[in-house]
Parts: C-alpha cells; structure tokens; sequence
C-alpha cells in the first residue's frame, strides 16, 4: 500500500489516462468503457488515480467516503473489503438539498450514520486503537449518500480496482443535523428509514456496516494513515449504507428518517 506524500505524487500515463476519463465523465456526464481501466494493476494504481482526479479537481476535500461496507454491498460489487474515497465541497450540500445528477451514472441512494472529526488523525507507523479514535470524534451526522458509476455496466461485479478508480462511486453527500450525544448512544442498534415519494422503501440500522459504524471508523483512520493520508480536523467519515441500494431519478423525492435524530431530505433534479 501507499505509504507517504512521494508514493501519492507518483503517476503513470495509465493513471493519468483514467484520471482523466473518469474526472470527464464525472464532470460532463459520460461514461467509460469498463476496458478504460485495464491498464490499471492494482489497488494501490486505483488509489493513484484518485489522487490524480483531486489534482485535476482543484476542489477543497470535505472528509472520506466508506464504501463496501456490507456483504450485500461486496457481493454485488465484486470485492472483498472497503475502500475510501475523497468527498468535493461543491458535491457535498446540507438537508434539504435539491441536488442535479446524470441519469447515465446509474444514480442511487444510501442512508448513512457519518461522523465529523473534532482532532486531526495524521499518519502514522502505530496503529490508531478505537479509543484514539472515538475521542477525535466531535460529532455523528445523519446522511444521505448520492452513488453512482462512470464505467458502462454500473455497479455490478465493478471490482475492487475499478471501484476505487471512480472515487467508491461517490457522487454527492446530503448532510442533516449535528449530533453531539451520541457517545451515549448504542450506535450500532441506531435505526433509518428512507422513503421515496412518500413511500417507505428500506430499513436498516447501524449494524448493516460491518456490525457497527465505530468499527468502520477505526478500519478507516487505519487505512488512510497506511495511504499516508490520515483524517484532518473537520472531515466527515461516511461509514456506508445501512439501507442498500434505492435507484433514483429527477423528480424524486427522498427522506431519510433517522428518528429522534432528526431527518435528511434530498430532492433530484436532471443535470
């Protein structure tokens, strides 16, 4: 795996290519041929490309999306364990939120327990332990996740090399009210229910990520401190969805209930 600054500043023209075909797709509504990344080898090469897209970006970061975090999730994405990926202010919006998609980007929706950073985790040789962890937690965030898929085919069997080239399928963050309490909280047995148009569509609760949403926060300070990356004061960890899949379109109307936690609306429009 990456380790330091000097592996992240390194590229190949095949990470240059596909940075630059998927950061088109992304931004213009295309779609890759799913042969657009065979010049890719391994994950650390897919970690490479998404460096290469926040350079191409020029866009502040916001925090980390997790992703592949049930079984369900792996099974039908063809991978075995999580991935993260960087989440672009001008993609990330506070409920209620009216936000544009590609209907080609194969567009679906997540609820999600997040979590904002109060400490900095930078990188480091030693292992964060959960403590470490959860005491630079400052706040959970009830959230909606927009995904979607730049390569032909959408998300089945994408694999672990492609999924992490298009940035985990990220494709918008719906953030709703600050938790400060949840410290008192069994977050695992947390509940959400997400409605479409009125109509209750999916139940799950903190459990569906890997049996609890911690746990996905200690694996994740892990992972980008080996990515020589580390979690900065003021980043959001997604932690991934406890709802599955909801396909959506423009017109649609979505409402992530988390309970007394409060509520996460996200109406889609056609870009």
């Amino acid at each position: 795996m990456m380790t330091n600054e000097a592996e992240k500043s390194r590229s190949t023209p095949a990470v240059d290519q596909v940075a630059g075909t998927l950061w088109e797709a992304r931004t213009f509504g295309g779609l890759a041929g799913r042969d657009a990344a065979d010049g890719l080898h391994s994950t650390d090469n897919a970690y490479q490309v998404q460096w290469r897209i926040e350079t191409l970006a020029e866009m502040p970061r916001v925090g980390w999306k997790v992703g592949a975090t049930s079984k369900v999730a792996q099974d039908l994405l063809g991978t075995d364990g999580p991935a993260t990926a960087p989440m672009f202010t001008p993609f990330c919006h506070q409920s209620p939120a009216e936000v544009a998609i590609f209907t080609n980007h194969h567009i679906n929706i997540e609820s999600e327990f997040a979590f904002r950073f109060g400490r900095s985790l930078p990188p480091r040789q030693d292992a964060y332990t959960r403590e470490e962890v959860l005491e630079a937690v400052d706040v959970l965030v009830p959230a909606i996740e927009i995904v979607g898929c730049r390569f032909e085919g959408g998300f089945a069997g994408i694999g672990p090399v492609r999924l992490i080239a298009d940035m985990v399928a990220h494709a918008g963050f719906v953030s709703g009210p600050d938790v400060a309490g949840w410290r008192e909280m069994d977050v695992k047995a947390l509940a959400v229910r997400l409605s479409k148009n009125g109509v209750f569509v999916a139940e799950g609760t903190g459990a569906s990520v890997l049996g609890d949403p911690l746990y996905v926060l200690e694996w994740t300070a892990n992972h980008l401190s080996q990515l020589g990356q580390g979690i900065a004061a003021g980043e959001v960890i997604t932690t991934g969805t406890c709802t599955g899949l909801t396909p959506a379109a423009p017109g649609d109307h979505f409402v992530a209930d988390f309970g007394t936690l409060g509520q996460v609306e996200l109406r889609i429009t056609g870009a």
